[in-house]
């Protein structure tokens, strides 16, 4: 039978799983956020985009709905598996998997919709394009997720489960909310026919401004910590971002700072990402 409180014997030491889910994370990431650049800059640089088209299905606001709801429902999960409560875990666990089918049925309406309008993957429109490219990407994802959470009910199914499959389950549906907040906000936002470059450009240098400035909160929370833990000389040194973030990132668990350290790190990605826009806007072709 599955040990609901998670105590079964472990064929890989503890955590082996996350970790291999946090670098599979971070390669997603790197993939969405170079797709979202791709879209803003086309946004940007393009003189036409949706002057007389339809806007976005309404029904990406069902999409996303849905899509909280199975975020919400592997958390509920992952914690009544924790305190032992089978019976409500194995409903939810369940309930989750029809959510993440009901989320793909919901985008395939969603581009039905789109494709009633002319507007079907083969149009030769820049909209209609980067519409299917961005929802297509992230559905993808989903249905690898769904083939994951089926693979995972099975192992349940067979005793051979355990709370990391729950967390780490979770844990891959919290992320692609996430995303799917980002690529549906862009879509709704890059929809408005009236947005221009310049007002891109304003949001870009912006988002700039804040990220240097949490980047700097970040770095000093570091410099402070290395001073605490490891002398004023190490933390004289920290004035150097890099060694600041490695000698923080060393000691992570002790200083407390892995909360910190990944705050740090997505402030530096979103800074990359809005300089690399702003500027692929400003200089690019056209500009």
């Amino acid at each position: 039978m599955t040990n609901y409180s998670g105590g079964e014997s472990q064929t890989l030491p503890p955590g082996t799983g996350a970790l291999g889910l946090k670098a599979f994370l971070a390669s997603l990431t790197l993939l969405f956020v170079s797709t979202l650049c791709a879209y803003w800059i086309v946004r940007g640089q393009a003189g036409f985009w949706s002057q007389g088209l339809p806007g976005v299905p309404k029904g990406l606001w069902v999409s996303t709905g849905i899509l909280a709801m199975l975020s919400a429902c592997t958390e509920t999960a992952s914690r009544s598996f924790a305190i032992g409560d089978g019976p409500a875990f194995k409903r939810l666990f369940k309930a989750s998997f029809i959510l993440a089918i009901a989320f793909v049925l919901s985008q395939v309406m969603n581009w039905s919709e789109l494709t009633s309008a002319h507007l079907g993957p083969k149009a030769k429109s820049l909209y209609a394009f980067s519409f299917y490219m961005l929802t297509g990407l992230h559905a993808l994802h989903v249905l690898g997720g769904i083939v994951w959470h089926f693979m995972a009910m099975r192992k349940f199914s067979r005793g051979e489960g355990n709370h990391e499959t729950v967390r780490n389950t979770a844990v891959y549906w919290h992320f692609l909310g996430v995303c799917w907040i980002a690529l549906f906000g862009s879509l709704a936002l890059g929809t408005n026919p009236d947005l221009s470059a310049e007002q891109i450009m304003t949001a870009c240098w912006t988002l700039t401004s804040l990220g240097v400035l949490m980047f700097v909160v970040c770095w000093f929370r570091a410099i402070v910590a290395i001073a605490k833990y490891e002398g004023f000389a190490l933390a004289v040194l920290g004035i150097i971002p890099m060694v600041a973030y490695l000698r923080a990132f060393m000691r992570a668990d002790e200083m407390k700072m892995r909360g910190n350290l990944l705050w740090w790190s997505i402030w530096f990605g979103v800074i990359l990402a809005s300089v690399s826009v702003g500027f692929a806007i400003k200089f690019g072709p056209g500009a």
